[in-house]
């Protein structure tokens, strides 16, 4: 009886021991300890950087009501943060990481309202022509939040800043970045009168030349075999490209809207791989 009785007791005893073994933590819960820890972090880079990612995880988790708590305490952190705490890419890549997020978390208002913010930071830079190498950054924020229209008239604002660009190269890049995006914002007549700054027709003449070339290599109706013509084209300097030929090396320096300007949005600058 008493060997029965010691059996049963051991059965009972390993049967706790394996349902304590298997009890489920909440991870959820976890993450929420960890921005809590983030929010005592005293830098406000360090700060920023941990908040962000928590409600980027927290969204991808389905928990959006917790990440947009999260990005309100990471608002919190950049208004609150000395000037020399932030760099000025720092705290616009901090402001359009938080709209970005925002939109991720359903919460357009909060979008807007630090997209707002990112706004009126880029106004504040000074120079005016400091301002350029931010300008696509936060024109693309712009653009998904408030439409074609608005997003142009930002590339438009940028132009005038552009012309002040003391360096040739510099300025053109600019000029052919921003007549870009404004194509890709329907604005044709705004992307020629932006080139038209440049007071070189057969640089603008060049310049349009290989933006066709790139919007066709980007359109799925481009027609078969061409694909790898417009790709070479779009990625050559012109000096080895087909205008070449019958135009002044002076007038043919190209390069890629891309290689122009800083990028803002929260995988560039914040984001941290699991």
């Amino acid at each position: 009886m008493n060997k029965i009785i010691a059996l049963l007791v051991g059965i009972v005893l390993i049967a706790g021991c394996q349902e304590h073994r298997t009890t489920a933590v909440d991870p959820d819960r976890i993450l929420h300890m960890a921005g809590e820890e983030a929010g005592q972090i005293n830098a406000p880079k360090e700060r920023l950087t941990r908040q962000l990612n928590i409600a980027n995880r927290q969204t991808e988790n389905g928990h959006a009501g917790d990440a947009r708590k999260t990005l309100a305490e990471a608002r919190s952190t950049i208004e609150h943060a000395d000037k020399n705490a932030l760099t000025d890419h720092q705290r616009l890549a901090g402001w359009i990481s938080l709209s970005e997020l925002a939109r991720n978390a359903d919460d357009k208002a909060f979008a807007n309202g630090a997209l707002d913010q990112a706004l009126a930071a880029l106004a504040e830079l000074t120079p005016a022509q400091a301002r350029c190498e931010y300008v696509l950054g936060v024109e693309r924020e712009v653009k998904v939040l408030r439409g074609d229209a608005a997003a142009a008239k930002l590339l438009v604002s940028a132009s005038e800043w552009a012309m002040e660009l003391p360096q040739q190269a510099t300025r053109r890049s600019a000029y052919v970045a921003f007549a870009d995006g404004l194509f890709h914002c329907n604005d044709y007549d705004g992307a020629r009168t932006v080139l038209r700054r440049d007071p070189d027709a057969a640089w603008r003449s060049d310049s349009l030349t290989l933006l066709s070339d790139r919007a066709r290599w980007e359109s799925p109706r481009m027609p078969a075999g061409s694909y790898a013509f417009a790709a070479k084209t779009a990625a050559q300097p012109a000096t080895e490209s087909p205008q070449s030929s019958f135009l002044d090396a002076a007038t043919t320096s190209q390069t890629s809207p891309e290689s122009f300007g800083k990028p803002l949005d929260f995988k560039s600058n914040y984001y941290r791989a699991r």
